[in-house]
């Protein structure tokens, strides 16, 4: 095989534009066969995992578990053990993206060292696609071949300068790298790229040990560690004189006046020297240069200011003519000694693929569908009977759960009113002859709807067996492409949260959504005059009004609700 593989984030279907790196599979330096799972890459709603294409020892990982890349971007790098450092150095610097297009290609263009796309625990997707990618580098006696840091020797034996990393792509490399904040500081200042580098800590953390001994490799010459900041004197005696503001502040920032060498007149200290030593304390943030010249000021708020130890180059002037005023003067002592801004008092979580998709489906379906609602009450006590009756003899395949007999209750009153078991297209309204029911599943993070296909032909125990094995395999992220679409209708129940009732949105193209609300005790009048309770559930049809009419929706909920009412039909 050729001596160096990029790895980039594929594109699976047309649509996709970035994914995110959930899981690696193998760590740098291991070595793996053909065909062996690299990396889970989670797209809109699943998680494909890419298997290797080549065998070959893993030298690189670009990017870390979490990280959201455009599609094309390279993740990893795989070559022989025999290739240097310096080598993939010099691939990595000089890589380009890649045309992830699904336009013919070229001939004569290479393929990528991963296949395609895996599910965990599936077979292959068929129509899973991987993009194509520059030939890998020719070898050592063709190409120029880096041999340290800074240097590379060309195919007749000369010697070159390697071009550096550009800082800012040197910085945002090293920050996603696990490393130590003083070994990220020092690689950034050294110029050294921390994703080539093994770590000898905990865990594999990047120490500043491990980045001196790269530099000393690379010939990169290692600051001397900065001193550390002298510890406060201790109190000796009576406090030094010092100016009413400079005692102020010192009060403010909790710190003594010991030690402090006076500047102002008999020694006395000023706030600037108060100022001074916070910063040398680690009390106050030193504030950040500032090129404005000084504003013209008179005799008095001259003296104030350096009374106050206040730079009058940092003074925004309100007077007359562009004057600094005393109170100008003011204004900038207190801004130097204010406290630092409070934390934010919120967390900032991160927004995933799938919680984008959702929020953009959403967003679109509110907008672009005129939704209506519909709401049902339907007395469930002989339902529930029914279930426990089923669930109590010993020849049932499994247990049943109200979900999986509304489920089946729900397909048949689809084929008995067939007008909503549809899709609204722009050429037309689709109408399907199979009731292939979607199931609102909670994950981690969102919300998925895996699809009981053919749900109007299987029984009771066989939707169970099948929404159970899709719920299982949603919140294991596990799920295939076509376990997710194609669904005709979907059913939300929010019951086992004790939700009473409430209002789904449509999963666009479909025509509308059945919300389920909890069971609850309600005082029902008989027959005869007398009162009752009865187990009472709400359910709320929502209608897409451009294919779903009133009546429509009214008379599937009527079928429904007689149905779940008689349930003898459900397994007959």
């Amino acid at each position: 095989m050729a001596e160096i593989h990029p790895i980039t984030l594929p594109k699976w279907g047309i649509e996709m534009s970035e994914g995110t790196v959930a899981a690696w599979h193998l760590a740098v330096g291991a070595t793996a066969e053909k065909g062996a799972e690299l990396v889970d890459i989670e797209t809109e709603k699943i998680v494909n995992t890419l298997d290797l294409e080549v065998g070959g020892t893993l030298r690189r990982q670009l990017a870390q578990a979490g990280d959201v890349l455009p599609v094309g971007a390279l993740i990893a790098v795989l070559a022989d053990a025999s290739v240097p450092e310096s080598a993939i150095d010099a691939f990595v610097a000089g890589y380009k993206a890649i045309d992830v297009s699904f336009e013919p290609k070229e001939e004569g263009a290479g393929s990528l060292a991963p296949s395609s796309p895996r599910h965990p625990g599936e077979g292959r997707d068929p129509e899973a696609t991987s993009p194509t990618s520059p030939p890998a580098p020719a070898p050592e006696s063709a190409a120029p071949v880096a041999l340290g840091s800074g240097l590379r020797r060309d195919g007749g034996g000369e010697t070159a300068p390697v071009p550096p990393l550009d800082p800012a792509i040197l910085a945002a490399r090293n920050e996603a790298a696990h490393a130590s904040p003083l070994a990220r500081r020092l690689a950034n200042k050294l110029g050294i790229d921390l994703s080539t580098l093994t770590g000898t800590g905990q865990k594999g953390r990047i120490s500043q040990e491990d980045v001196e001994k790269a530099a000393a490799s690379r010939g990169t010459v290692a600051p001397a560690p900065a001193a550390e900041p002298a510890p406060e004197p201790q109190p000796t005696g009576p406090e030094p004189h010092a100016s009413p503001i400079a005692q102020k502040i010192a009060r403010k920032l909790g710190m003594t006046l010991h030690g402090i060498k006076g500047t102002g007149a008999r020694g006395r200290v000023s706030l600037a020297d108060v100022q001074a030593a916070a910063k040398v304390r680690g009390l106050i943030a030193a504030p950040a240069p500032v090129a404005s010249p000084a504003p013209a000021a008179g005799p008095a708020a001259r003296k104030l200011a350096g009374d106050l130890g206040v730079d009058l180059s940092t003074v925004t002037p309100t007077g007359p003519k562009g004057h600094a005023t005393k109170q100008d003067v003011r204004d900038a002592a207190d801004r130097a000694t204010a406290p630092p801004a409070a934390a934010p008092a919120y967390d900032l979580l991160p927004v995933t693929g799938m919680r984008r998709a959702i929020a953009t489906a959403l967003v679109n379906a509110k907008q672009t569908i005129p939704h209506f609602y519909l709401t049902s009450d339907v007395t469930v006590d002989a339902l529930l009977s029914f279930r426990e009756q089923l669930n109590a003899r010993a020849s049932s395949p499994r247990k049943l759960s109200v979900n999986d007999l509304l489920i089946k209750a729900a397909a048949l009153a689809l084929m008995e009113v067939p007008d909503v078991n549809v899709h609204w297209a722009e050429d037309g309204i689709r109408r399907f002859r199979a009731a292939d029911i979607s199931v609102a599943v909670a994950v981690d993070g969102g919300l998925l709807t895996p699809v009981v296909r053919g749900a109007d032909t299987l029984d009771p125990w066989a939707i169970g067996a099948r929404a159970a094995d899709l719920a299982d395999r949603a919140r294991k992220r596990t799920l295939a492409k076509e376990d997710i679409s194609g669904g005709s209708f979907t059913i939300s129940n929010l019951g086992m949260f004790g939700i009473r009732q409430f209002q789904a949105i449509i999963n666009p193209p479909q025509g509308a959504i059945l919300a389920v609300g909890t069971t609850r005790r309600e005082a029902r009048e008989t027959a005869d005059g007398g009162v009752r309770f009865a187990s009472v559930m709400s359910l709320t049809l929502s209608c897409d009004h451009r294919a779903v009419d009133g009546a429509l929706g009214a008379k599937f909920l009527a079928a429904l609700g007689r149905r779940l009412e008689d349930p003898i039909g459900l397994v007959l």
